[in-house]
């Protein structure tokens, strides 16, 4: 636990403020301020209580509403956290994994768990617009956030476009950086599905999380800058690390016609 000072705690009995909401707001300020830090264990919900000079109780309730906020998390049996800041993934993929967690001052990370050449499965082959004859690159990654397991990626490319990429070692190298520097392709745009699923048995393993958790399928196709497509891709996200945010654009079209359009979308990844 972090070196805690007790002159943190305050709050003022005779406000009119219910007492619950003035710890709630004096921890969030604790937490925005810096004196205490994503990952920092708490005091017991007792020994803070001694500090406000309230019950248990009204500690408990202050609590409560942060961790479903987001700010703060409990796990069992070791105490309430303050919870790590959301990795922010654009839905809409114009660059890859790496760059986009880089770019957040993240440290991304992937365990390569297969690549091989096989031919195109049927679902793999329509999406790609390609014969079911046509070879493909599959590959299969655990892709992590600061050393935390976060997703599953399974991506299939034409090996037609873009060939000799057999010996590309991807647990080190970006892939879509690969893509940009040896074949001059850029992913501008994609098509994006996404599902609540329950991750299975192996799923789960691999994310660290107990069978039949929660999980997202992200289903994508993606283009390049001549409209290609040159990716499918199919990721299992640990459901406890996922939020999803759309944001929304009305086109006026003319008096009488409007226009909803999806401007752009955000896959959140909770630390």
């Amino acid at each position: 636990m972090p070196q805690i000072d007790k002159s943190w705690f305050t709050i003022a009995p005779q406000s009119v403020l219910p007492l619950y909401y003035q710890i709630k707001q004096n921890l969030k300020e604790l937490v925005e301020s810096g004196k205490i830090t994503p990952g920092d264990l708490l005091p017991a919900e007792s020994e803070m209580g001694e500090y406000y000079g309230v019950s248990r109780l009204t500690v408990r309730q202050a609590v409560g509403e942060l961790v479903r906020e987001g700010i703060l998390v409990r796990e069992r049996g070791r105490g309430t956290f303050v919870a790590r800041p959301k990795t922010i993934h654009e839905m809409i993929r114009t660059a890859g994994f790496s760059e986009r967690i880089k770019g957040l001052g993240q440290t991304p990370s992937s365990r390569v768990l297969s690549y091989e050449v096989i031919p195109a499965p049927a679902s793999v082959a329509e999406n790609l617009h390609i014969s079911e004859s046509s070879l493909v690159y599959k590959l299969v990654r655990l892709r992590s956030v600061d050393g935390e397991p976060q997703l599953i990626e399974t991506t299939h490319l034409p090996q037609a476009m873009f060939p000799n990429m057999e010996s590309v070692d991807f647990s080190q190298v970006s892939l879509y950086s690969t893509l940009a520097q040896k074949f001059d392709c850029l992913v501008t745009a994609a098509d994006e599905v996404f599902e609540p699923v329950l991750a299975t048995s192996y799923e789960a393993d691999l994310l660290g999380v107990k069978a039949k958790s929660a999980a997202l399928l992200l289903e994508i196709v993606a283009y390049d800058q001549f409209g290609n497509r040159v990716e499918y891709n199919k990721s299992i996200v640990r459901g406890d690390k996922a939020r999803l945010l759309f944001h929304v654009r009305r086109q006026i079209l003319n008096e009488q016609e409007t226009r909803i359009q999806w401007a752009s979308s955000e896959l959140s990844i909770k630390d």
